[in-house]
């Protein structure tokens, strides 16, 4: 997979994160098992998103070479 469609894959897997996370129910309407296990969810797969992210970008990097304004 090339460094382009590895940035979406990071972009859409840090949004689907968030949106996990802030879909938990609110403390006190819901069981606390089921807000801490979506919340820890939803950071997980963020932290898996930045990561995809950071490894795209230092690829996408290594790819042009280093050369600026070509």
């Amino acid at each position: 997979m090339t460094s382009r469609p590895l940035v979406v894959v990071g972009a859409v897997l840090t949004l689907l994160g968030s949106a996990v996370a802030a879909t938990a129910p609110v403390v006190g309407t819901a069981g606390t098992e089921r807000v801490q296990a979506q919340q820890t969810a939803g950071g997980v797969v963020v932290i898996l998103g930045w990561a995809t992210l950071a490894w795209a970008i230092h690829r996408l990097g290594r790819e042009s070479g280093g050369r600026e304004g070509e």
